[in-house]
C-alpha cells in the first residue's frame, strides 16, 4: 500500500506530507527486511531445526552484509547517474 497515492493533488499540510513520507519510508524498510529475510533464509537454512548452528549463523550474517553492500552500491550508482 503506497500512501502517496496516485492523485495529482498536492498535499497542502506540510505535517501531513512529512507523516506520509515517513510512513512510505517505513513501508520500504519493511519490504527490504522481508526480502532480506526470505532470500538469506532460503540460502542459509534450507532445513528447519530447533536450533541455529554456527554454520547457518555465519551464512546468515554474511548474506545480510552482502545484501547491504549490494544495496548501497546500487544506490550510489543511481545517485552518480542522476548527478
Amino acid at each position: 500500500m503506497d500512501l502517496s497515492g496516485s492523485s495529482s493533488q498536492s498535499i497542502a499540510d506540510p505535517q501531513l506530507a512529512a507523516f506520509i513520507e515517513q510512513e512510505n519510508q517505513k513501508q520500504r524498510f519493511q519490504s527490504i527486511v522481508h526480502t532480506l529475510t526470505e532470500k538469506c533464509w532460503e540460502v542459509c537454512s534450507p532445513s528447519i531445526s530447533s536450533r541455529l548452528d554456527g554454520r547457518s549463523e555465519t551464512c546468515l550474517h554474511n548474506c545480510v552484509e552482502r545484501f547491504i553492500d549490494s544495496s548501497n552500491y546500487i544506490i550510489n550508482k543511481i545517485g552518480q547517474e542522476g548527478s
